[in-house]
């Protein structure tokens, strides 16, 4: 048994520092409400010396878990959905980038209205609620693609999907950053993409080992296999801070407006996202259809980049603190600049792979980063809506990214396409070096360096 408070690791520093300026707390327990008795699990480094498990709260480490059932039952079946609608349907690209547009869309609108109802009403309540939906949707999915319905009877059912899955993560990062003092926060939200990752290479390799069932099948193994995820979630108790009762304001939500820290910031991962949605849309059509690589092949690639996360992620920790947050965001969006220019030049199935590798690496540097730093920027009561308002960017550039690649994939050329999509990697680098460089008086991001 440990104490709520867990003390700096030697060579991070430490965040309980008052600051100079605007509404950051003064100390740890000003960020989180109190936690006399906290349970962790430590798992011997001589058990495990590759993976460097870390010492954290077993609330955290059963969300993982949570995070492994929600993105298992997805993968198995979601990424391939695209690739059936064009190649075993014969549907036209252009509309399947419309459909992942509104999808997205709805995506990125329902994390913003979920973060603001998890600070509001309760994590818990949104977190399971959104997960029950989502399973009953996934059979949904599986009975009109078995009975060849309409593109827009299975397009409606993808877009109510979509906005299913926006209830999920800002309520899950905020229960995140609850549970986690600021300098574990990279390690927590490392080990929650390990649980992600994990689902995706069960996902994909049940996608692949299944290839000659019938898609619509699928869906029925993963419905009632992904309702183990809420029963899961209700074993971790509330963790929204306690506030007084407010007044709901019409204009409440659009309270990040404001922040103008936060806004460089959003407008930075804008650019980031729309490149690397990239990979689960324009990806696999771009396999199938210009490098004629079966759903076998098509799984492998989603396959690599899950197994390279499980092994590198918690890893990779210990880099982001020695970098700071500053450099791992800069030097991962460069990375992707490479990475995805490097895609226009794939002329087989293993180059598309190395790609593929690429791109993770410069995922696992960046997006622990990127989740440790939005928390730490949001006012302790408003955590999920700050995460909230994070993934509504995301989702605004998963909207109009798949837009935006199946156009120049269509209007340039499959191969010259990837060339002009990598610049937004640059981009990106450019706004995350503008916007950290200009500190405001917060304290510190973790693993930041001065």
């Amino acid at each position: 048994m440990a104490t709520g408070v867990s003390v700096p690791a030697p060579g991070v520093k430490s965040l309980n520092s008052p600051p100079v300026a605007m509404r950051a707390p003064d100390t740890i327990k000003d960020v989180l409400p109190p936690r006399p008795h906290v349970r962790r699990l430590t798992i011997p480094a001589s058990f495990s010396p590759v993976l460097q498990l870390p010492d954290l709260d077993v609330r955290i480490w059963l969300l993982a878990a949570v995070r492994f059932v929600v993105t298992a039952g997805f993968a198995v079946v979601m990424p391939f959905l695209a690739m059936h609608l064009v190649v075993d349907r014969g549907f036209s690209v252009l509309r399947i980038g419309g459909l992942w547009a509104v999808s997205s869309a709805g995506c990125a609108a329902m994390q913003w209205v979920a973060g603001h109802l998890a600070d509001r009403i309760g994590r818990r309540p949104v977190l399971v609620a959104g997960m029950v939906v989502r399973s009953i949707n996934l059979a949904a999915l599986g009975y009109v693609i078995g009975q060849n319905a309409s593109f827009g009877v299975i397009g409606a059912l993808a877009i109510m999907n979509g906005a299913l899955r926006g209830f999920y993560d800002p309520v899950a990062w905020a229960v995140v950053a609850s549970l986690a003092a600021r300098h574990e926060r990279v390690a927590a939200f490392s080990l929650h993409r390990v649980g992600s990752s994990l689902g995706w290479v069960a996902g994909p390799l049940v996608a692949t080992l299944a290839a000659s069932a019938e898609f619509s099948t699928l869906f029925y193994i993963c419905a009632p296999f992904t309702l183990l995820a809420p029963a899961l979630a209700m074993f971790i108790p509330e963790t929204r801070p306690e506030q007084p009762r407010q007044t709901p304001k019409l204009f409440e939500i659009l309270a990040f407006g404001s922040d103008p820290v936060f806004l460089r910031f959003l407008f930075a991962s804008l650019a980031y996202f729309m490149l690397q949605t990239q990979m689960y849309h324009m990806m696999s059509v771009f396999a199938a259809k210009y490098l004629d690589l079966g759903r076998a092949q098509v799984g492998t690639l989603f396959t690599l980049n899950a197994i390279l996360v499980v092994i590198l992620q918690l890893p990779a920790v210990r880099l982001i603190h020695k970098w700071g947050t500053r450099k791992a965001l800069v030097v991962g969006s460069v990375g992707y600049l490479v990475a995805f220019a490097a895609c226009g030049l794939a002329w087989s199935y293993l180059s598309l792979l190395a790609c593929v590798g690429l791109i993770t690496l410069c995922e696992i540097i960046t997006a622990p980063a990127q989740q440790a730093h939005v928390t730490a920027l949001a006012p302790h009561d408003k955590v999920a809506r700050y995460t909230g308002v994070f993934g509504l960017f995301q989702g605004a550039a998963q909207t109009v990214g798949p837009v935006l690649g199946v156009f120049l994939l269509e209007a340039i050329s499959p191969r010259g396409a990837w060339f002009a999509l990598a610049t937004l990697g640059l981009v990106a680098a450019l706004l995350y070096r503008t916007h950290l460089a200009k500190p405001d008086g917060r304290p510190a991001i973790t693993g930041e360096r001065s």
